[in-house]
């Protein structure tokens, strides 16, 4: 009997994912939690990401990547600017275990700004669209509130406070399924304007 074949259909859906990777200092003390994580907990969901803070999410089309990297360009204007990471906190409804970062004007200027561009230039070729409301560093997602609860009050001990100097955001993209595998560098503006 002769088997049919079936074309295979591959999806140019793409995950996009506006960030803020920290200095190598704070990215080194940040993955070190993930690993005490780890050890403690097991492997969970997000334990073993690597450590940024989320400024958007978008899931669209990978022909739109070009109007994506040039309307995301101009945020290259803004100045450098500092963010404060100031302890472990908990999203109870994801269970997930984090590191708060202050919300300033810069991030809500940000915020906007990506706005914007998705209303004037990308409206109708996103297939999803976020923005993180509440900038945070994940240590891990848990199996459940004992665990989340336990893990905050690990980490809550001894505390985190630091700053980090954010000279340059990142987009990164992947397909479904698959890791972070593309990276664009959007450095931001040393001059005054």
């Amino acid at each position: 009997m002769k088997q049919l074949r079936l074309p295979i259909f591959t999806s140019k859906i793409k995950y996009y994912n506006l960030r803020i990777v920290p200095s190598d200092l704070v990215y080194d003390q940040v993955t070190e939690f993930k690993k005490q994580f780890e050890s403690l907990y097991g492997k969970q969901p997000l334990s073993g990401s690597k450590p940024h803070i989320t400024l958007a999410a978008f899931k669209m089309n990978a022909k739109h990547q070009d109007l994506l990297i040039q309307g995301l360009g101009q945020l290259g204007q803004k100045e450098p600017f500092t963010l404060h990471i100031d302890t472990f906190d908990v999203f109870e409804g994801s269970r997930t275990l984090f590191l708060k970062v202050s919300k300033n004007e810069v991030i809500e200027g940000i915020h906007r700004d990506v706005q914007i561009l998705r209303d004037e230039h990308l409206k109708g070729k996103l297939k999803a669209f976020f923005i993180s409301d509440t900038p945070h560093m994940t240590i891990s997602k848990t199996t459940g509130k004992k665990m989340l609860y336990e893990s905050l009050q690990h980490f809550q001990k001894n505390g985190y406070s630091e700053q980090i100097e954010v000279n340059q955001l990142t987009l990164v993209s992947r397909s479904k399924y698959k890791t972070w595998d593309w990276a664009h560098h959007i450095t931001l503006s040393e001059e005054e304007l």
